[in-house]
């Protein structure tokens, strides 16, 4: 047997019909729904939620 070098190296090259695909734009149409949906103040993806937030803010238990 030879001697070992090592483990195993990390491959560098990863051929493109491997790698995960792109994130495309947002098309028109879902951009503008979105900015219609925020103006009314409603909950809209990828931005935080305000009323979310608000009860997640609360202690579970009243004191007293």
């Amino acid at each position: 047997m030879t001697d070992s070098l090592g483990g195993w190296k990390q491959q560098r090259y990863i051929p493109e019909s491997r790698r995960p695909p792109g994130r495309a734009a947002p098309e028109p149409i879902y951009s503008s729904l979105l900015e219609s949906w925020y103006r009314q103040g409603r909950t809209v993806p990828g931005r935080p939620d305000p009323e979310w937030n608000a009860l997640t803010s609360r202690d579970l238990w009243p004191k007293g």
